[in-house]
């Protein structure tokens, strides 16, 4: 397939990156603690982040847009350029290393959102260094705008949100969304996904948001990649959470304390998505390919849960390829059917029933209970 440049709004993904400072995605986390978190850039008004993709773009029929708005600064919004529907699903996403870093994975968010999908990722968007972001980092800083600086994102002013963060109150989520694993330690509890989704609702209420009515802040999915992956397990309890993704990630047992991953598997109350690199047997192992099998495993039967394996990849899985590679393609599958509702082999046939699509395709070893 031939490649072209275009320009969509969206960001070069910035290839695989490290755990950084998670040598492993643990119930504990206290390693995670070492992930140095990047400054909050100062905005005042609502920006669209200009990025040049290379490649195809999204293969969504909505154009996307990024955007950084001074209501939510610690974080990344990927959005439908036009919120055309009654009510458009939502996606809060952690990144790899618990980065607080919002253009981590562009190519796969950006994917997702044109989709329809309002994405929220964890971190400003920023860009990495070179040499910080694994495999492939060191890609430019994006500018805000384009040429003239700063520019109005498309749509009315965001409802006078303060400057400098989520709004008072937010993070604290509803009752019954208590802290999940790591609770001492914000950047894994998920306490950053919840407060996205707290943003997001009071945005949904305001009379001038451009959200305002436009999103499904009932049935949101709280997704991550390897340290992020934690960060959806500690939001899992929220009630407003209705699956949860697990990339490249899973728990560890916790040796002082047997039940903790208990108590975490038992809080959830939707679906859950599990995909992971290959084993150690593999070219390029996952070092997350066991603990994301032991969840698998262990996972009440009560919990619709798919199981996803793609060994050809190790740990940085396909997100920095064209729009997010094979991982893109079942992520979309996964959020269109539990939170779009759709049946259709775009949506619940691509993991469930005789001629499911990805059952057939083999580059993936599956596995899947309680999908109905």
């Amino acid at each position: 397939m031939k490649n072209h440049k275009t320009r969509v709004r969206i960001g070069r993904a910035f290839g695989a990156i490290a755990i950084g400072g998670c040598a492993v995605a643990v119930a504990t986390a206290v390693s995670a603690q070492n992930a140095a978190p990047a400054a909050t850039p100062t905005i005042t008004e609502l920006t669209v982040v200009n990025y040049q993709q290379t490649g195809n773009p999204p293969t969504g029929p909505y154009e996307v847009v990024i955007e950084h708005d001074p209501g939510l600064a610690t974080h990344t919004i990927y959005r439908p350029r036009e919120l055309s529907l009654d009510e458009h699903p939502v996606l809060v996403w952690g990144e790899g290393g618990c980065a607080k870093d919002g253009l981590t994975f562009p190519e796969f968010l950006s994917e997702i959102a044109s989709y329809g999908v309002v994405v929220i990722a964890d971190g400003p968007p920023i860009g990495r260094a070179a040499g910080r972001g694994g495999p492939g980092g060191g890609a430019p800083a994006p500018r805000a705008g384009g040429p003239g600086g700063q520019a109005r994102a498309g749509g009315p002013p965001a409802g006078g949100a303060p400057a400098g963060g989520a709004p008072a109150g937010a993070g604290r989520g509803r009752a019954g969304g208590g802290p999940g694993p790591g609770a001492g330690n914000a950047m894994v509890n998920g306490t950053d996904l919840v407060a996205a989704i707290d943003w997001l609702e009071a945005e949904a209420d305001k009379r001038r948001s451009r959200f305002r009515n436009k999103v499904d802040v009932e049935n949101v999915a709280a997704m991550g990649m390897s340290c992020g992956g934690l960060m959806s397990y500690g939001a899992s309890k929220d009630p407003r959470v209705a699956t949860v993704g697990i990339w490249n990630s899973g728990l560890f047992p916790d040796e002082n304390n047997l039940n903790a991953n208990a108590d975490i598997y038992n809080g959830i109350h939707g679906s859950v998505i599990i995909v992971t690199g290959g084993g150690e047997s593999d070219p390029i192992p996952d070092i997350a390919y066991a603990n994301g099998k032991r969840d698998f495993e262990v996972m009440p039967p009560s919990v619709p849960t798919f199981y996803g394996v793609y060994p050809s990849v190790g740990h940085g899985g396909t997100y920095s390829q064209d729009n997010g590679g094979p991982y893109g393609i079942a992520a979309v599958a996964w959020l269109k059917w539990q939170l779009m509702g759709d049946t259709s082999a775009a949506g619940r046939g691509f993991f469930v029933g005789p001629n499911c699509g990805i059952c057939g395709d083999s580059n993936w070893i599956v596995d899947s209970r309680s999908l109905q």
